[in-house]
């Protein structure tokens, strides 16, 4: 108690701990390597269609993959139109889910706890779309696949980061004032 009756208390101001911006730096990071994977599908998307294609229609016919593209012919066309579009797709997913966790990611530099619940599940959509073009058997190069692990990996460390007690205090200190 104080002798001055109407005398304000000031709280100081909370400062940003460490595992906050260790955890938004990671989602960074994850969010980025998501962008990259897709960029790396519509960079190579064609090229890596045919060479998949080929090696699928070599399987069914026996031959060799590459005697498969020199033939060409009507259903390596058609089989290399639908994997490219299947390609195409994953990129574009790949590149939505990264830039939807780098948005929140950003956003989450106040540390509000509904900033860290959007983190945690952009965070998790990401790692799970990226798991799914890394354990591909035959669905990328070694620069995807190894972009892919990045961001599976990083995906779920932001998680834990996120929820780490010093971002929990930290938030609850700024919800204070």
């Amino acid at each position: 108690m104080t002798s001055y009756p109407d005398a304000a208390v000031v709280v100081a101001p909370a400062s940003r701990p460490g595992t906050l911006l260790a955890a938004v730096g990671v989602a960074v990071v994850s969010a980025v390597a998501a962008i990259v994977e897709g960029v790396l599908f519509f960079a190579g998307g064609r090229d890596l269609a045919t060479d998949l294609a080929a090696k699928a229609i070599a399987t069914i016919t026996g031959e060799t993959a590459e005697s498969v593209k020199a033939d060409g012919g009507a259903l390596l066309a058609a089989s290399v139109d639908e994997v490219q579009n299947t390609l195409q797709a994953r990129a574009i997913v790949a590149v939505v889910f990264g830039v939807l966790l780098l948005i929140v990611a950003l956003l989450m530099l106040g540390g509000s706890t509904w900033s860290r619940v959007l983190v945690t599940i952009a965070g998790l959509l990401n790692a799970g779309v990226s798991l799914r073009i890394a354990t591909d058997a035959e669905g990328g190069t070694g620069a995807i696949i190894g972009s892919a692990w990045l961001a599976v990996a990083t995906g779920v460390i932001v998680v834990v980061l996120a929820w780490l007690p010093a971002n929990n205090h930290y938030a609850k200190a700024r919800k204070a004032r």
